[in-house]
């Protein structure tokens, strides 16, 4: 049960950012901890020369494309207000560490995020209102992180937007991501290597002294990759009652989930988003690395002020689209700054630790293979083509049809969410099950076909149909189904498979394994 707090948002900004509170100067307690979870004992060094930009001190504020769709967020009021909640913790947190209050990270400044999460403002907050004295240390840093947030904001809007076609939203998303490139605080759509990015001397300072907050930011990071299928390509009078689903998960498990051994991949949460944009789910998760890696700088006592700001203007060096210029997705040397492998099948998918070129792990689910369904372990099918995806427990998987959905969903507790695709390409089918499994469908009428076979062929013989007449129509043109009788929602919901037998599991310790752990997760 989350625990509520009875301070409204602006009172809680007049608290934190008094002069009393910024006085404060506790010492940390405990003693430095460099390199807890890296694997590198050196310091990574600084270029040759950093962008000219990094040392320039004019504030550069960027704002908004003017657009139509601009605060389409709001058609979904709960997610917006999550949203913005979220523009507020990373600024307290980096507030605290540079006014000397580290050492309330885990009681005091923990209980002030929470408090802004549970009761989030109603509209953006800047966060140089939060921050000024980190603003006026690490000024390019902000730019880096205000630049690919209003990113954020308005792939949402876009994605959001009453009245445009899917293919109008998407060609404009390609605009908004070519205004986001051309400028200079612009993070590489290439993937990184995840493993190498969190191997560095300091890295996992943060998390592991500060367990409490960094699930904050963690929780958060999974609202901001989650949201992108549940509006990606699916009608917009489904998003609310997704929201519902996924904003419960939200506040009341993934932002006080201490388990997570990673952070929020985009491509684990929004697998078809990050297929269709590979290069925007990459640089959300660039960013988040690189919050990452600041949070860990400043959490490492043992590094002076001057070596902080040297490291993390090195982190941002690392992740700029000006740093891997000319280089390509799926190419580089393993292993360095430059590795832009992916997994097989999902090129919006950094190199993961321990991953291999078919499997990677994914915190919570164990080793899978992205190019396979979650629940046959059969080949995805190719392109445009696909089944449907299941959200449920905090995870979203793609699957091959609507079995693998319903019984992939049935294996968990609690509510959950299956996108899938229908004999219309414009029309996505969304439904959402309450936590007894009863499932209620946006589009009224929907018949299904499922005529059990051989499972590697099931994206064929298990389908959903728009309508009657439109499941008669394809019976009717394949002989093989020519006995076959439509099932409704509710006679379909009732059915259950199981595992089928092609389901292989990858029985492989979580790399994540710590010194003394009893095998890891699986």
């Amino acid at each position: 049960m989350r625990t509520k707090y009875l301070l409204s948002s602006a009172a809680l900004f007049a608290v934190l950012l008094s002069k009393s509170a910024l006085a404060q100067n506790h010492h940390e307690q405990h003693g430095g901890m460099p390199g807890m979870g890296g694997q590198n004992s050196e310091l990574p060094t600084p270029p040759q020369h950093f962008p000219k930009w990094m040392s320039n001190k004019t504030s550069d504020h960027l704002f908004y494309k003017s657009a139509p769709y601009n605060w389409s967020i709001r058609n979904v009021p709960a997610f917006a207000a999550d949203m913005y909640g979220t523009g507020v913790g990373h600024g307290i947190a980096y507030e605290a560490m540079v006014t000397g209050r580290a050492a309330q990270m885990e009681d005091a400044i923990h209980k002030s995020i929470v408090g802004v999460l549970m009761n989030p403002p109603k509209l953006p907050i800047d966060e140089g209102a939060i921050l000024p004295t980190f603003k006026r240390k690490y000024g390019a840093l902000e730019k880096v992180f205000d630049w690919a947030h209003l990113l954020h904001f308005q792939t949402i809007d876009v994605l959001a937007h009453k009245g445009w076609t899917d293919a109008q939203k998407e060609a404009e998303i390609e605009l908004l991501w070519k205004r986001y490139s051309a400028q200079p605080y612009a993070i590489t759509g290439l993937p990184m290597n995840m493993e190498v990015l969190d191997s560095y001397s300091y890295s996992s300072t943060f998390r592991t002294k500060y367990p409490k907050v960094n699930a904050l930011f963690w929780g958060y990071h999974w609202l901001q990759t989650a949201n992108y299928d549940m509006f990606y390509r699916t009608p917009t009078n489904t998003h609310n009652p997704q929201y519902d689903v996924l904003g419960d998960r939200y506040r009341n498990v993934e932002l006080f989930n201490t388990e997570r051994e990673f952070m929020p991949m985009t491509g684990e949460l929004s697998p078809r988003f990050a297929k269709r944009f590979p290069y925007i789910a990459n640089s959300f998760d660039n960013l988040h690395m690189l919050h990452d890696n600041v949070g860990d700088i400043l959490a490492t006592r043992s590094l002076s002020e001057a070596q902080k700001k040297e490291q993390i203007d090195i982190a941002i060096w690392r992740v700029l689209s000006s740093t891997h210029l000319g280089e390509e997705p799926g190419s580089g040397e393993p292993g360095t700054l430059h590795d832009h492998r992916y997994p097989m099948g999902m090129p919006g998918m950094g190199w993961m630790k321990g991953s291999t070129d078919d499997d990677m792990y994914m915190s919570g689910m164990g080793w899978m293979n992205m190019s396979e369904c979650g629940h046959c372990s059969i080949t995805l099918p190719e392109g445009d083509q696909w089944g449907a995806t299941v959200s449920a427990d905090g995870w979203t998987m793609m699957v091959r049809c609507m079995l693998c959905a319903r019984d992939m969903a049935s294996e968990t507790i609690g509510r959950a969410v299956i996108r899938a695709a229908t004999e219309d390409p414009n029309q996505t089918l969304v439904m959402i099950s309450d936590e007894e499994g009863n499932w209620t469908s946006n589009i009224p009428g929907i018949m299904f076909l499922e005529v059990k076979g051989d499972h590697p062929e099931c994206s064929d013989w298990s389908r959903v149909f728009t309508s009657r007449a439109a499941f008669d129509a394809f019976v009717k043109s394949d002989d093989y189904y020519k006995d076959a009788q439509p099932l409704t929602l509710a006679e379909w919901q009732t059915k259950g498979e199981g595992t089928p037998e092609t389901y292989r599991r990858i029985d492989k310790p979580s790399p994540y394994k710590k010194k003394g752990d009893d095998g890891g997760k699986n």
